[in-house]
């Protein structure tokens, strides 16, 4: 039984993706234990796949015992093989319901947006590949310092979760919406403008993040610049001009929007570490300008802004240890700005990384390069779990003596204590997967 649930418990992770789910069984063919680091949750979709396949399995021994009479025992067995089978059967049995059921859903959510933006409701979406999340709470912030403010929370950046918040959350005292988007192929991003119809646009940057699901990067860049065509008025688009795959292909999307060069800008703040949090502080002020929220609300909010939860977060351990805190996700921009923020700690530098998901065939050659980075910067380099992804790292790695193997990121803490070194000793956490990616 509690096999049969650590296959719901992937489904899930895997959004219900059939394909992916089972390249994850074909893996793991007599499952896996898993270390729940996101908990299952049982909505009503799990619940329905949970009871078809149960009752599934119940036909099965059925049709077996009409067949065979008694020696259906024997054959019993086939049901740990064949458990994934049902759940697939469950899936595609509720595909109509889910075609009807979101239309449904974006007719309701957008009719609802609608009506609030006649009493004044101002849209704003953000997406990129990467600081979508941190650029949302950085702006949330500052607008909701200025009038009330509803965010999509944590990563709420699918339709059905965008369309929860808005049908749940929203009402007429709210005067900004800031909407995350998330997207892993074309056509998703235009689907969720078309429901929460957004005025504004933030376009955070674009890298091989996902391109295992996007196939290519061309089609990463047209489905993030859905969200600036769904905009179209150009005094409303603020864009992250540092990025070059946005910059050398904004004017086939849109010709004069707010290009932001953060080399070129200061932020007087702190408490953030890291290129990466000064660029989406940046965005977020970039907006608020747009929006014409009164410069001393912009500069008194950025003033008072921290890291978020596991983005460059900063922690002391009782043992002396400070951990530089990325574990949230990783992408290539990502990792190399949290190295150089571990670069200007003092003292013996560690990172603890399973590397990069999602990116297809550049997996090796990207990982090499970011194994090379890590030789350079650190002084141990701790690779966990096995993986494409951490034999790519290790290949990149010249100086062999500086690795150090992790089952789990749960063994950091005695492999430091392993090492006998003294302090200060910073540990850079970039990346930690969920149970889908082990």
């Amino acid at each position: 039984m509690l096999n049969f649930i650590s296959y719901f418990h992937i489904l899930q992770l895997e959004e219900y993706n059939i394909g992916r789910f089972l390249k994850w069984c074909q893996k793991n063919p007599l499952g896996k234990k898993l270390e729940n680091k996101k908990p299952l949750v049982w909505t009503e979709k799990l619940r329905f796949i949970a009871v078809f396949s149960f009752f599934c399995g119940i036909a099965f021994i059925f049709i077996l015992y009409k067949f065979v009479g008694l020696a259906f025992i024997f054959f019993t067995p086939l049901l740990f093989f064949l458990k994934f089978i049902f759940i697939i059967l469950a899936v595609i049995t509720r595909f109509p319901y889910e075609i009807i059921n979101k239309k449904i859903v974006i007719a309701k959510t957008r009719n609802k947006i609608i009506k609030y933006k006649k009493e004044g409701l101002v849209v704003i979406g953000i997406t990129g590949s990467f600081g979508k999340t941190t650029c949302k709470e950085f702006l949330y912030r500052i607008l909701n310092s200025y009038k009330p403010t509803l965010k999509t929370p944590e990563s709420y950046n699918t339709l059905f979760g965008i369309a929860k918040v808005v049908n749940l959350e929203l009402d007429l005292r709210h005067k900004f919406f800031v909407c995350e988007m998330g997207a892993y192929k074309r056509g998703e991003i235009k689907e969720i403008c078309k429901m929460v119809i957004p005025d504004y646009a933030i376009l955070t940057g674009i890298n091989e993040q996902h391109l295992e699901r996007f196939k290519n990067i061309e089609n990463t860049i047209k489905a993030k610049f859905e969200l600036v065509e769904a905009v179209g008025n150009e005094e409303n688009i603020v864009l992250n001009g540092d990025c070059e795959n946005v910059f050398q292909n904004y004017k086939t999307f849109v010709k004069n929007p707010h290009l932001l060069f953060s080399k070129n800008k200061t932020i007087n703040n702190p408490n953030l570490i890291g290129k990466a949090n000064k660029t989406n502080a940046l965005l977020a002020s970039e907006m608020a300008k747009v929006l014409k929220i009164p410069e001393s609300i912009i500069s008194t909010s950025l003033s008072n802004l921290k890291p978020f939860s596991h983005r460059l977060e900063v922690r002391k351990l009782e043992s002396g240890v400070t951990i530089l805190d990325d574990s949230y996700n990783s992408n290539i921009d990502g990792f190399n700005q949290a190295l150089n923020a571990l670069s200007n700690f003092k003292g013996t530098k560690i990172i603890a990384t399973p590397g990069i998901v999602e990116l297809g065939n550049k997996t090796d050659e990207v990982h090499k390069n970011l194994g090379e980075m890590c030789d350079k910067v650190c002084d141990y380099i701790f690779l966990v779990g096995k993986s494409d992804r951490v034999e790519g790292l290790a290949l990149g790695i010249k100086s062999k003596n500086k690795i150090v193997h992790l089952k789990s990121i749960k063994d950091l803490n005695l492999e430091i204590a392993n090492l006998k070194i003294n302090p200060p000793i910073t540990v850079l956490i970039e990346n930690d997967l969920p149970d889908n990616y082990n």
